[in-house]
């Protein structure tokens, strides 16, 4: 329960796997937020799948929407939920719409010690605060939704000193690659991107060299990753 909110989450892997906090696009528990997931888990992390779209829309009313303190806390939650099921601080993982809600969350000050950094999967500057039925019509017209928006550019100083890596389809539909290098120049923390030959926004046609990348920018995050010091 988030504030009196259901949301369902899917557990992939072996309890005592390093932990990611996975969460999925706007387009729900599809594609490859599931691909992920399996994949993290074949690699011997646990996974805690969050459903971007359930959360978005379990929030939005006719008069209201969620705010970004409103994200943070919420992440803050789940952050609390996987510390407890491994070593290591967790990763959190974002596709498309997850991976701004990633980076939002990653900025709260209280958030920055509990976590290694944040991946972000086919990030977009701009990212919804709603969710609605109506706002499907953007799979057809690439664009934003009527909903309130952040900008990801304009947040991502605030990550420091997390480390953030990006991972990017040069062909990517609707997030186009420009954003992903604008993001990470605008980083005053550990930055780096990964850009990979692929169709679309799911990485149609180079699934293999993602999936590699992604292990990479794992490894790469929490060898960046500097832990809070301990009070003696």
């Amino acid at each position: 329960m988030l504030r009196g909110h259901k949301q369902t989450l899917r557990i992939y892997g072996s309890r005592p796997g390093d932990p990611i906090i996975l969460s999925s696009g706007d387009g729900g528990w599809i594609h490859l937020a599931p691909h992920v997931a399996e994949l993290l888990a074949q690699c011997g992390f646990q996974v805690i799948g969050f459903d971007a779209r359930a959360y978005l829309s379990s929030f939005t009313s006719s008069t209201e929407t969620l705010s970004p303190e409103d994200v943070i806390g919420d992440y803050a939650t789940l952050i609390q939920l996987a510390a407890r099921r491994g070593r290591r601080a967790p990763v959190l993982i974002g596709v498309s719409e997850g991976a701004g809600l990633s980076v939002l969350a990653g900025t709260g000050t209280a958030i920055k010690p509990q976590i290694a950094g944040v991946i972000g999967v086919g990030l977009g500057d701009l990212n919804e605060l709603g969710w609605r039925w109506a706002d499907t019509a953007i799979y057809f017209t690439h664009r934003v939704p009527h909903e309130p928006l952040f900008s990801v550019r304009a947040l991502v100083e605030h990550l420091d000193p997390l480390p953030l890596a990006l991972i990017h389809s040069l062909h990517d539909e609707y997030a186009p690659a420009s954003d992903a290098d604008r993001i990470v120049h605008a980083a005053k923390g550990p930055a780096r991107l990964w850009s990979i030959n692929a169709t679309n926004h799911r990485f149609s046609g180079n699934t293999a060299e993602f999936d590699r990348r992604l292990i990479e920018a794992i490894e790469w995050v929490n060898t960046e990753h500097q832990p809070a010091a301990t009070q003696p």
